[in-house]
């Protein structure tokens, strides 16, 4: 199991937004990568009432778990790859993956045979470098809902956050700071629509 620390500051725009950015940046829509965020949790929400948010992120054949706690800046990632086999266990059977994050959550306490993906979101993900610094622009669906975010993860938020605003500035689009995660947005849907 790999562990990092992602820092990263995000902004949600609008589609005209995004696609002036888009073309501001050059970028070519056809070098978009789709990913898919399964969610995980208990039926009530266990895991993100301690902090917590769990992911299986399929990215072309390659499939990642990823734990992922607050800290006082950024956020703690714990990842672990699985199989499409371990993911169609979990997605089918409720049946949750061996390894180290299954090890992990019993040590916390958590009851691992409860937990479930509880929702999906697909984001077409364009990567590129602005000012020698990592963007990602994402287009993302989930629960019927649209949106789209430009992220920048540096090793500060402050630097994140300069990027972002140098960027809008460029680009003359509002800088609108974002800090309502996906996993976060795709749950909060849900809810809604139920």
């Amino acid at each position: 199991m790999s562990t990092n620390v992602e820092i990263e500051a995000k902004i949600l725009v609008s589609e005209t937004d995004f696609q002036q950015v888009f073309k501001f940046l050059h970028l070519n829509e056809n070098d978009a990568v789709t990913q898919i965020n399964y969610y995980i949790d208990t039926p009530d929400g266990e895991l993100r009432n301690f902090g917590f948010g769990l992911r299986i992120r399929k990215r072309l054949d390659d499939y990642t778990l990823t734990l992922k706690s607050p800290l006082a800046e950024g956020t703690l990632e714990k990842n672990q790859s699985l199989t499409k086999k371990d993911y169609e266990r979990l997605a089918k059977d409720n049946i949750f993956p061996e390894g180290p994050a299954k090890q992990f959550l019993e040590t916390l306490g958590f009851e691992v045979a409860t937990l479930r993906i509880i929702t999906h979101l697909t984001t077409k993900r364009l990567e590129t470098m602005y000012n020698g610094r990592h963007l990602a622009l994402d287009r993302n669906e989930y629960s019927s809902i649209v949106d789209y975010e430009i992220e920048s993860e540096q090793s500060a938020i402050s630097l994140a956050q300069e990027t972002l605003k140098l960027l809008c500035e460029e680009a003359k689009i509002a800088f609108n700071p974002n800090n309502i995660s996906k996993h976060a947005r795709a749950l909060r849907a849900l809810s809604t629509k139920n």
